[in-house]
């Protein structure tokens, strides 16, 4: 193998341990209530979790990116909780066979249901003004307390706490309208 194609390989597992970080904090939370659904205890859940984000990482080269990630992270996550239910050798399995599909069914719709909510909000954010979007900067990603962002914008506390309500609101009442919009031309 020359410099060349060791350089390729380099970059594209780097690619691909990217993309497989993007999909997991996709869907991790989604994992995470499908696996403490599935089990008896909150320990065996987070323990589970481990042993699904490895086993999803040491297949990684399996799936198929033209498909959805859930899926495929919730068919390891099935095959995981069985080995566990295997491995406590229990005489009945709870979530075993149609229990456990509609559970990872209704995990998909939740996350397709948050990702949609998350799409619409990014496009409502857009709509907003630099000062919007910059106060909204300071409140959630900086995390300081209206009294910091007023003494930074040179303004009142009250000032912001009034215009950081009307953004919010603003941003609720576009999601809600984008949504159904959407919902109209679905129909």
């Amino acid at each position: 193998m020359n410099a060349t194609q060791t350089t390729t390989l380099q970059v594209d597992s780097a690619r691909s341990r990217a993309d497989l970080a993007r999909n997991w904090v996709k869907v991790q939370p989604s994992l995470m209530a499908f696996v403490v659904a599935s089990t008896p205890q909150f320990n065996d859940a987070e323990d589970l979790l481990q042993e699904v984000a490895a086993e999803v990482a040491l297949r990684y080269d399996e799936y198929d990116s033209s498909r959805p990630f859930l899926p495929w992270a919730l068919w390891i996550a099935k095959l995981k909780i069985a080995d566990y239910y295997r491995g406590k050798r229990r005489d009945r399995v709870l979530f075993m066979g149609e229990a456990m599909d509609a559970l990872a069914d209704a995990c998909s719709r939740v996350q397709r249901l948050m990702s949609e909510e998350r799409d619409l909000l990014e496009y409502c954010l857009d709509q907003l003004t630099d000062r919007s979007r910059r106060l909204l900067g300071l409140r959630y990603t900086d995390d300081l307390k209206p009294k910091e962002i007023a003494s930074e914008l040179g303004t009142s506390t009250g000032s912001v706490r009034v215009t950081l309500s009307r953004i919010r609101t603003s941003l609720m009442d576009c999601v809600q309208k984008r949504a159904a919009g959407e919902a109209n031309v679905g129909n």
